[in-house]
């Protein structure tokens, strides 16, 4: 009669063990991820001299200061980035950087002039709303 209690021990032991490794067990990892095809490179920007795309971006900022939603310290401040900017571009002028310096002041104020013109965009959508 003592096999019985001693045979009900063992399987109570195994089922424990079963059960302790199946909590233990892990679930396989999952796959690895699939990895997207890389993103195309910018398409080349065609840029004109460094006078020619400085002075669109003077246009831009004369065209961004005529916007009817602007007050009267809006305007200021558009002035004075027209002021320095054509400071500084003069200074650039008489400097003659060499071209590949050009080439980087061309593109920012290619770069400037499509900003500027994205604000100006923005601005005769209608006024800036009232901050309190």
């Amino acid at each position: 009669m003592q096999a019985r209690p001693l045979a009900r021990a063992s399987s109570l032991l195994a089922a424990i063990l079963v059960a302790a490794l199946a909590a233990c067990a892990h679930p396989p990892p999952p796959p690895p991820p699939v990895s997207a095809p890389p993103l195309p490179a910018d398409p080349e920007v065609k840029l004109e001299s460094m006078q020619v795309e400085c002075d669109a971006m003077l246009g831009a900022l004369s065209t961004f200061k005529a916007c009817p939603n602007h007050d009267e310290d809006d305007r200021e401040a558009v002035d004075a980035w027209i002021e320095r900017a054509n400071q500084d571009f003069a200074a650039s002028r008489k400097a003659n950087p060499e071209p590949n310096a050009q080439k980087a002041i061309a593109a920012a104020c290619h770069k400037a002039a499509g900003s500027v013109q994205a604000a100006t965009e923005r601005c005769l959508a209608g006024p800036r709303p009232k901050s309190d």
